[in-house]
């Protein structure tokens, strides 16, 4: 069995974190930082790797909150997790996120094993992660979207999408709804008044769908099977609250 605790602290330049006990900081290159923490049982390893600025409180504090709660992922199959409850004095973050090896691919070409048995940890907020995300989606989410590595990022909440613009002549590929910043959920509802036969329907991390609709009179908004006329400024505000 790999013994967790030699290997980290043996991490060239590796030094324990003041004030998390079984937990070490290292850094490859001026540009990252890694720091990394026993799980609870002993066996699996819970790591922050950073680019750029870092906050030593904060990710002391990410990883003391995973820690805490690391029943609730550590060896559940998911593979991207929100841990929720999450408070730091100067941060907005509300969340912990945690991806699970096959997504977050720390360690994977020097040291598989360790790999294997390691969760990437990460500051984030509850709108963007749904829990139920399969493990494609868990990937592009963590690798593409979230920017897991900046302490300084801003927020991207879930939203997945799909549309078709008769005017623009813009459309989503398949019937599929597909993952999508939010700016540009806003701009196609935005685009949608005086295009008859065009939609937008997107979906929040709790999977509730909307569907706004373009038609020859005026637009309609769609949700929970009721239907009622709005106008592009409600649109916009709708589209904003419902992935907060």
């Amino acid at each position: 069995m790999l013994n967790l605790e030699a290997v980290l602290s043996a991490m060239p330049g590796a030094a324990p974190v003041p004030g998390l006990a079984s937990a070490w900081r290292w850094s490859p290159n001026p540009m990252f930082t890694f720091t990394a923490a026993l799980s609870t049982e002993g066996r699996h390893n819970l790591q922050v790797n950073i680019r750029g600025r870092y906050d030593e409180g904060l990710v002391t504090a990410l990883l003391a909150h995973a820690r805490a709660h690391d029943g609730t992922f550590v060896g559940k199959g998911r593979p991207l997790v929100a841990v929720g409850g999450f408070q730091h004095d100067g941060t907005p973050f509300d969340t912990v996120g945690v991806a699970a090896a096959e997504v977050h691919g720390y360690h994977a070409t020097e040291n598989p094993e360790l790999s294997a048995v390691t969760y990437a940890v990460f500051p984030a907020y509850a709108s963007e992660i749904s829990g139920r995300e399969n493990e494609e989606e868990a990937w592009g989410r963590f690798r593409k979207m979230l920017q897991p590595n900046k302490l300084d990022r801003t927020e991207v909440p879930f939203v997945k999408m799909r549309y078709h613009n008769t005017r623009t002549r813009s459309m989503s590929k398949g019937d599929a709804r597909g993952f999508a910043p939010l700016d540009t959920l806003v701009r196609e509802l935005g685009l949608l008044d005086g295009a008859p036969g065009s939609f937008v329907e997107w979906e929040n991390r709790h999977g509730a769908v909307r569907r706004a609709d373009s038609t020859g009179t005026g637009l309609t908004l769609t949700h929970d099977a009721t239907q009622e006329p709005v106008n592009p400024g409600q649109l916009e505000a709708v589209a904003r609250t419902s992935v907060e």
